[in-house]
C-alpha cells in the first residue's frame, strides 16, 4: 500500500490521483497541528494520521509518495530506506503515466517565466498544452480524463527531482545554478546534482552557455548572449542581420530583439531558452513574435507597482535567493538614471550572501533589511549603506524618505518569506498594498 507523506497542495493532488485510479493508500502529515477533517470527509475510505506515523501502518507500506517539502533524510524515513522501501514523488507517478511529450524546466531562477513562455509559444503553434508541476497546477492534476494534451510543460524544483527516476522528456533544461536551499543540502554540489538529473533521459538537453561540457548527453542545444553574424548549429543567441539584432539560431533570424515587450539581458536569455526548448516541435517565427511581443512578465517578478515623484517601486518578491536578487539589481540598474534602494530579508536558508556585496556597493543608495536573518545579510554590506528594521512596513517608510527622483525602490528579498508571510505571493501582495496605501493615500 502507498503512504502519502505530506498533505499540502502536492499531497492532496496525489490523493485525488489515487482516488481516480482506485488505488488504496494511507495519508500522513508530519505536522501535529494539521487539520485533516475535511480530507477525511472527502475520502472516508482512507486512513489519516498527523504528527506521528502509527506503528500499525508500517507493515502495510510498500512505497512512499513524499511531498517535496519533506526531506528524504528525515529521521522517520530511515527505517524505510534501510528496508529498501521505494520513496518517490508526484512527478515520478506522473512520469509513469503521462503518454505525451514532456518539456521540463529547472534552475535556480527563471523557471516559472520560461515554463510559461514555452507553454504560450507551443499553444500559439497549435499544441494543446498542460502547464504545471512547481507552477500553478500540480502535475498529477493534468492527467484527468476530461483534458486532452499534446505536450506537458513542467516546472520542476530540485526537491521534486530528488524523488523522480522515470522522467523522459522531449526537451529539458537546467537554466542556471546559484546557491539556494543550503538548509536542505549538504553542499552546493549536492544541490547541482539534484538539478542535473532532469537531463538523464531527455531527447534534447538545453543548457546555458555558462555550463561546462556535460558528458553522455546525446543532443545538446545551447542558449546565451553570444552575438555573431552566424551562430553555431547548436546555438540559440543574438544574430546580426541587416544591421539589426535578432534572436536566432544558426543562420536563422527568429525575432527582432527590439520587438520584445521586456528588454534586458535576463529577458533575452529567457526567450532564447524558450526557443531552444521548443526546437523539437513545429514552431514558426511568428509564434515567437506573437508571444514575446506581448509578454510583460509574471506577478512578483521585477513587477512595477507604481511610479511616483520620479521613483519606481518594483515588486520582486519571487527573488527568494541570492542569484535572483543579483539579477534584479543588475537589470534595474540598466534601466534607471538614479540609484537603487534595496529592500531585502527574511529566512536566508543558509545561503552565502557575499555575491551581492559588489552589486550593492555599485548600484545601491541604501539597503534596508528586515525579517529574521537581517543581521546575516547586513554583515555583507557597508555599514553606511545599511539599515536594519523589524518589518516590511518600516522598510517602506524609510525607503520613501531616502529615495530621490530617478531612483528605484527594489523589493527583492534574497530570502524565503516564511518568518513573516505564508509564501512569496503573500509577501509580494503585502508589499504592493503597503506601497499603494502609503504613497497614494
Amino acid at each position: 500500500m502507498y503512504l502519502i507523506a505530506g498533505l499540502g497542495v502536492t499531497g492532496q493532488s496525489v490523493l485525488r490521483y489515487f482516488h481516480r485510479q482506485g488505488e488504496a493508500c494511507l495519508a500522513f502529515d508530519t505536522r501535529e497541528s494539521f487539520d485533516a477533517s475535511d480530507l477525511q470527509a472527502e475520502y472516508p475510505e482512507i486512513e489519516f494520521a498527523c504528527g506521528q506515523l502509527p506503528s500499525s501502518w508500517r507493515q502495510h507500506i510498500h512505497a512512499i509518495v513524499l511531498s517535496p517539502g519533506l526531506a528524504k533524510s528525515a529521521d522517520w524515513l530511515t527505517e524505510f530506506c534501510q528496508a529498501g522501501i521505494p520513496i518517490i514523488g508526484d512527478i515520478e507517478l506522473f512520469a509513469r503515466t503521462a503518454g505525451e511529450a514532456i518539456v521540463a524546466i529547472t534552475g535556480s531562477n527563471g523557471k516559472s517565466t520560461v515554463a510559461t513562455l514555452t507553454a504560450e509559444v507551443l499553444e500559439a503553434a497549435g499544441y494543446r498544452v498542460g502547464l504545471g508541476g512547481n507552477i500553478g497546477v500540480p502535475a498529477l492534476d493534468l492527467l484527468t480524463h476530461d483534458q486532452k494534451h499534446d505536450v506537458y510543460v513542467l516546472e520542476l524544483s530540485s526537491f521534486q527531482l530528488e524523488t523522480t527516476h522515470s522522467l523522459q522528456c522531449r526537451s529539458a533544461t537546467v537554466l542556471n545554478i546559484s546557491e539556494d536551499h543550503m538548509d536542505r543540502y549538504h553542499s552546493l554540489n549536492d544541490y547541482i546534482q539534484a538539478k542535473m538529473t532532469i537531463l538523464n533521459n531527455t531527447e534534447w538537453a538545453v543548457l546555458n552557455n555558462d555550463f561546462a561540457k556535460i558528458p553522455n548527453l546525446q543532443q545538446v542545444l545551447f542558449f546565451g548572449l553570444l552575438q555573431a553574424d552566424h551562430l553555431p548549429d547548436n546555438q540559440y543567441g543574438v544574430l546580426n542581420k541587416n544591421h539589426q539584432a535578432w534572436l536566432g539560431y544558426g543562420d536563422q533570424p527568429l525575432m527582432k530583439l527590439d520587438e520584445m515587450a521586456l528588454q534586458g539581458e535576463h529577458h533575452w536569455l529567457n526567450a532564447l531558452a524558450t526557443m531552444a526548448l521548443c526546437h523539437p516541435f513545429e514552431v514558426l517565427p511568428q509564434h515567437y513574435q506573437q508571444v514575446f511581443s506581448r509578454f510583460r512578465g509574471l506577478p512578483h517578478r521585477t513587477q512595477l507597482v507604481l511610479e511616483k515623484d520620479g521613483v519606481q517601486w518594483i515588486n520582486d518578491s519571487k527573488g527568494t535567493n541570492v542569484g535572483a536578487t543579483l539579477t534584479a539589481i543588475q537589470s534595474q540598474a540598466e534601466q534607471i538614471k538614479g540609484k537603487i534602494i534595496l529592500l531585502a530579508g527574511g529566512v536566508g536558508k543558509g545561503a552565502d550572501f557575499s555575491p551581492l556585496t559588489s552589486a550593492v556597493q555599485q548600484h545601491c543608495r541604501q539597503v534596508i533589511l528586515f525579517g529574521r536573518d537581517r543581521a546575516t545579510l547586513a554583515a555583507h554590506f557597508p555599514n553606511a549603506l545599511t539599515r536594519q528594521v523589524e518589518d516590511l512596513s518600516t522598510a517602506i517608510d524609510i525607503a520613501r524618505q531616502q529615495a530621490e527622483s530617478g531612483d528605484c525602490v527594489l523589493f527583492s528579498p534574497a530570502c524565503a518569506s516564511f518568518d513573516q508571510y505564508a509564501n512569496y505571493i503573500a509577501r509580494g501582495e503585502a508589499f504592493e498594498a503597503l506601497v499603494k496605501q502609503k504613497l497614494l493615500s
